[in-house]
């Protein structure tokens, strides 16, 4: 017969063991010790017991409640309560919290915010936001938005802001929007709203320079911008193009665009040059060292713009700038305003509105609008899908306002064919 003698921990582990080994091994002798003295487990290894399972340990992931449809959502300058919500429950969409104004005779008003996320606070992208939020301001009682500009550190801020769903709208360019929907660039959630005004590449040259186009740029000191701007991009773009090669310029220049007009008053460069919108203080405030400003247009530019769907040929009117006595042709792209997914159709739908209703005075206004027409704004420039909001005042299918359901008509102003949606108090 076999003796065995086995010394166990004091556990329900260690009983239902010694039930197991008695009732395979009857007969065979078997002893059980109390004091534990094999399998004794280091002080530094957990024990658990694998017959007591508690579910109250056993949490559930939390759904996050900034996601909408795979998409972070947490807009800068708009209240908590204008975001974190359902936008398909209907219930959700009308009992808002933390959402009405008291007005002056005690009623309850439903209210709005939209930011623009723009660029730097002395930029021509920051102006533009801040003019769309005036015209905002002022028709306010058509659509109780509230409306902000927000500054950034220009359209590659913007497009990261939009990434990590910090954004309800912002200002990049046409060639991003395109970009965006070939798949070049994704910008996960980005959606067009319209087209703003023309971004228009002009060169400022010194009067000395003997400089009249691209092509007379050989053998000159030009700065071209820092590696890894978009001006550098364009800059490499448009002399790639003209067959101009770094080397066969005299000096080139890698610093800020701010160091611009210090470079044609000092004589250190002979022309810069930048695609923005126009009128711009830089340039004019360069012009007055003896300088004067000439277009990039050509058989060559054409080319290139032909090749691309985001350059567009464009002009800027005469006496825009000191000096300036004729109207100089050229090339460039559209200031794109795109709008976050999941940004309230209703919000997007109205600064869509107030900026096409009212785009005769806002070039009378605001000079860098000057050359828009009024029709381009829905058709260049828009490659990415529009938002449902600009959808639906754009009227691009028979769907685009299926939001309206939750809204009611209330707008005193109307255009013809256009749906007039306040929201439902």
């Amino acid at each position: 017969m076999v003796k065995l003698t086995l010394w166990f921990l004091s556990s329900d582990f260690a009983q239902k063991t010694k039930w197991l080994i008695a009732s395979l091994c009857l007969g065979c002798g078997v002893s059980f010790g109390a004091a534990a003295q094999v399998a004794v487990p280091s002080p530094d290894v957990q024990t658990f017991d694998v017959d007591q399972y508690n579910t109250d340990d056993i949490t559930p992931p939390k759904p996050n409640p900034d996601l909408y449809d795979g998409l972070i959502y947490k807009p800068d300058a708009v209240p908590l309560s204008q975001y974190r919500r359902k936008f398909r429950d209907p219930d959700s969409l009308i009992a808002l919290s933390n959402t009405t104004e008291i007005m002056g005779d005690g009623k309850h008003e439903r209210s709005f915010y939209a930011a623009i996320y723009s660029g730097s606070t002395n930029g021509v992208y920051f102006q533009v936001a801040a003019k769309i939020c005036d015209m905002m301001r002022k028709s306010y009682a058509r659509h109780h938005v509230h409306c902000v500009p927000l500054r950034s550190q220009g359209v590659g801020s913007n497009i990261q802001l939009m990434k990590e769903g910090r954004v309800q709208l912002t200002i990049v360019q046409s060639n991003n929007n395109w970009e965006a929907q070939a798949g070049i660039n994704p910008i996960p959630g980005a959606r067009s709203v319209m087209s703003l005004h023309d971004e228009m590449g002009l060169l400022v040259v010194r009067q000395d320079s003997d400089i009249n186009s691209i092509a007379d740029l050989r053998g000159k000191r030009i700065n071209i911008g820092p590696e890894g701007s978009a001006s550098r991009e364009l800059w490499l773009e448009i002399l790639g193009q003209y067959g101009i090669k770094l080397e066969d310029l005299e000096t080139v220049y890698t610093v800020a665009q701010d160091y611009n007009r210090l470079g044609i008053c000092e004589d250190y460069i002979d022309a810069f040059g930048l695609w923005i919108g126009h009128p711009a203080s830089i340039i004019e405030e360069s012009i007055t060292c003896d300088a004067r400003v000439i277009g990039m247009g050509g058989p060559l530019t054409q080319k290139l713009v032909d090749a691309n769907q985001y350059f567009f040929n464009q002009v800027l009117p005469a006496r825009t700038y000191s000096g300036q006595n004729e109207a100089i042709s050229s090339y460039g792209f559209k200031a794109s305003l795109l709008a976050y997914e999941p940004a309230d159709p209703y919000v997007v739908y109205w600064i869509t509105r107030i900026i096409h209703e009212n785009i005769e005075n806002l070039k009378t206004e605001f000079p860098t609008f000057s050359s828009v027409v009024a029709d381009d704004l829905q058709d260049k420039g828009n490659f990415l899908p529009f938002h449902k909001g600009a959808a639906c005042y754009w009227e691009t299918d028979l769907h685009a306002c299926d939001w309206q359901q939750y809204y009611d008509q209330r707008d005193s102003v109307s255009q013809a064919g256009k749906p007039d949606y306040t929201y439902m108090q």
